[in-house]
C-alpha cells in the first residue's frame, strides 16, 4: 500500500527524533532499516529536512547528525519538551489569563503536546501507522472495516468487531465508530487493534455517525458529569503521569499547601477515574462531588471479591 502524506510526516518526525537523540549514530542504511523504508526514501527525507533549513552532516563512518546552530537547538528543545516545561507554561497561563477561554485552550494543547512526547514514539512504529492508514482509507471510501482480535478492557475479551469507523484520531489513540453488530456507537483504542481488514461493504448507518467529546481519561462519551477531587501530592503526581491531559484541570488549593483541586467533566460511568481513585485512595483527600461518583465507588468496593 502506498504511504499517505500523514505517514510520511510521522516518519520524518521519527527520523528527526533519532538524529536528535543520537547524533552521528546512524547511517542512511540504519535509518532506513529502523523506519522500514528504502535508502532512497531516507535520501528524500534528508532532502526535505534540508529544505526546511536544517543542515545535516556525516562523520567518517557515514553516520549522520545535525550541524549545531540555533535552528537545531530550537528543534532539540521542541522534541525534548519536558513535564517541567509544561508545568511552568501552565502556571504562566494561569497568571496571565486565568479566566480566559483561550488560555484554557492553550493549556489543553500544552498537555496534549507533553502527552505526545510521552507516548508518541510507540505511535511512530510502522504497524501502528499501517493501521492508521487503513482506517483513513476506509473512512475516505466509506467502507466497513473488521477490527481483528480487538483487546477490550470493558468486556475482558479478544474478538473481531465489524464497524464503520468515521473518526480515527491518532493523537487520542481513539477510533470512534458505529458497531454494525451491536447497532451502537462505540469507541476503540487503535493500539488495541491487532489487525485491520477493509471489507467491500459500504457504510449503511452513516446517519447515526456522531462524534462525541473525549475526556481526560481518553473515554468518548456523550453524557459527561462534573467531578471535583482534592488530592495530596502523591495522587497529583500519579494522576498527571498516568493521564497527562488531566494537568489542564488541576490547580493548587487556595488555602492548604500541598493539596490540589481537580475539577473537570468526565464520562458518567467514571471509567478511568474510578480505577485511579481506588488504586490511590490513600493519597486522596476528598471526593467533593458528585454524589453519583461516591455511590459508584461504594458499589465497586462492595463488589470486590478477595
Amino acid at each position: 500500500m502506498q504511504e499517505n502524506e500523514y505517514g510520511k510526516k510521522l516518519r520524518v518526525l521519527k527520523v528527526l527524533i533519532m538524529l536528535v537523540e543520537r547524533p552521528f549514530g546512524y547511517t542512511k542504511k540504519q535509518l532506513a532499516s529502523r523506519t522500514g523504508v528504502s535508502i532512497e526514501t531516507i535520501k528524500k527525507d534528508f532532502k526535505a529536512i534540508k529544505e526546511a533549513g536544517f543542515e545535516l552532516a556525516c562523520d567518517k563512518n557515514y553516520r549522520y547528525g545535525f550541524e549545531v546552530d540555533q535552528r537545531y537547538n530550537d528543534l532539540r528543545d521542541l522534541l525534548e519538551f519536558s513535564e517541567k516545561d509544561q508545568i511552568l507554561l501552565l502556571n504562566a497561563l494561569d497568571t496571565i489569563a486565568s479566566n480566559s477561554k483561550h488560555a484554557e485552550k492553550l493549556k489543553r494543547k500544552l498537555s496534549s503536546m507533553h502527552d505526545f512526547t510521552r507516548i508518541g514514539r510507540a505511535m511512530l512504529r510502522k504497524p501502528y501507522l499501517t493501521k492508521v492508514d487503513l482506517l483513513r482509507k476506509a473512512k475516505k471510501e466509506k467502507r466497513q472495516i473488521l477490527l481483528m482480535d480487538y483487546h477490550s478492557s470493558n468486556s475482558n475479551e479478544i474478538s473481531d468487531r465489524l464497524v464503520e469507523g468515521f473518526d480515527p484520531n491518532i493523537h487520542d489513540d481513539v477510533l470512534q465508530a458505529f458497531d454494525v453488530d451491536k447497532k451502537k456507537l462505540r469507541h476503540f483504542r487503535i493500539s488495541r487493534i491487532t489487525r485491520l481488514k477493509i471489507t467491500d461493504q459500504p457504510w449503511q448507518y452513516e446517519k447515526k455517525h456522531e462524534v462525541f467529546a473525549t475526556d481526560p481519561f481518553r473515554i468518548v462519551e456523550k453524557n459527561q458529569v462534573m467531578v471535583h477531587l482534592r488530592l495530596k501530592v502523591g495522587a497529583y503526581n500519579e494522576l498527571i503521569e498516568r493521564f497527562p491531559l488531566t494537568q489542564s484541570y488541576i490547580k493548587p488549593d487556595a488555602l492548604e499547601e500541598g493539596i490540589y483541586d481537580f475539577q473537570c467533566l468526565v464520562n458518567y460511568r467514571f471509567i478511568g477515574l474510578s480505577n485511579f481513585i481506588l488504586g490511590f485512595y490513600h493519597q486522596l483527600v476528598e471526593v467533593v462531588e458528585p454524589e453519583s461518583l461516591l455511590n459508584h465507588l461504594r458499589t465497586e468496593v462492595a463488589n470486590m471479591d478477595f
